[in-house]
């Protein structure tokens, strides 16, 4: 049997499919009320179906993952792309490129309660304390103008747009207080290019593999995953110095990081290959029926939850590398996420 190639997220045609409909919205929700009246969640997924050429997307699904019941899709705009918490999992973050905006989604009430314009074709977004002041910010990846939108998560504005790299895809954060750093992969110049989250401003780029596709920091480490050569290049998070690739079985679509920093799972073609972080020691792949576009760990890190191409979602219990039953959603999914706390 021949499994296709994951798609990398990106990157052809979608200022064309901004005119599609988003999914309607009916979703209820358990959960429970935070201090500042926001929602968090337990064992909580959404998916984001993102938008292909031949299959144009426009669904955030959530899912019940303790009674794999699959909710109605959320309205947050055309082509929701990608998603991330704030702090403590009190709000939803909605990135949607067809209308070039960012979200807050309340549960409570189903609605998008705020929203603000960011660039053009946002495709990921990272959340961290930033600016002088402290206060979370969200980082807005913005595929199709080269660049990168702090928002200011407080005052819910825009800041001013950060220059980074061709074709940024993904962002994560790492480090600690003024020294703390997001790594934002640039697709279509093979660089990383770091940002200072108290400064807001961007640093010299770093060389790392062909068509970097995903990111993540466990420890002292970011780990980009370069979908063009199957590698993995770590960056010391310190130095942004690069350190020697390693070779992978896949081409890397996503990457997750173990709670206790000790391990990384990467997903792309059928596999889910984990890699332990001391030393980047590439362990055995697992086999998935379809291939894989992303990947969450529920809270313990028992089981991975991964997004399949075909449309689904399937678990993976971590410990025997059991591959369970997969949830049907349809569509083209993109990105997964799931509340811990």
């Amino acid at each position: 049997m021949t499994i296709a190639l994951p798609e990398p997220r990106v990157r052809v045609g979608r200022r064309a499919l901004a005119g599609c409909a988003a999914a309607l919205l009916t979703l209820g929700l358990a959960g429970c009320s935070g201090a500042d009246g926001s929602v968090a969640f337990k064992n909580q997924a959404w998916v984001a179906t993102d938008a292909s050429v031949t299959e144009p997307g426009s669904a955030l699904t959530p899912v019940n993952l303790s009674t794999r019941s699959v909710g109605a899709g959320i309205h947050v705009g055309s082509l929701p792309s990608a998603m991330a918490l704030t702090r403590g999992d009190a709000e939803l973050l909605v990135v949607s490129q067809g209308d070039d905006t960012l979200h807050e989604i309340d549960p409570g009430s189903n609605q998008v309660v705020r929203s603000v314009g960011v660039g053009l074709e946002p495709d990921a977004i990272a959340v961290g304390p930033g600016g002088r002041s402290g206060h979370e910010v969200a980082l807005v990846a913005n595929l199709d103008d080269d660049t990168v939108t702090p928002v200011n998560l407080v005052t819910w504005k825009a800041g001013k747009p950060i220059a980074v790299g061709e074709q940024p895809v993904a962002i994560a954060i790492g480090g600690s207080g003024t020294g703390r750093t997001a790594f934002v992969v640039d697709f279509g110049s093979d660089e990383v290019t770091p940002i200072n989250m108290t400064t807001l401003r961007a640093g010299t780029p770093i060389a790392v593999g062909a068509s970097p596709e995903t990111v993540a920091v466990a420890g002292d480490e970011a780990l980009v995953g370069n979908f063009g050569n199957r590698t993995l290049t770590p960056i010391d998070v310190a130095t942004l110095q690069p350190g020697a690739a390693v070779a992978l079985p896949v081409n890397p679509t996503d990457i997750v990081v173990s709670a206790s920093g000790t391990t990384v799972y990467v997903s792309g073609g059928a596999s889910l290959v984990p890699v332990t972080v001391a030393g980047l020691a590439v362990g055995t792949p697992i086999a998935l029926p379809d291939v894989a576009q992303a990947v969450a760990l529920n809270r313990g890190d028992t089981t991975a939850w991964v997004a399949l191409q075909a449309g689904a979602l399937i678990p993976v219990t971590l410990a025997s590398g059991t591959v369970g039953h997969r949830i049907h959603l349809g569509g083209h999914p993109s990105a997964v996420l799931i509340a811990t706390s």
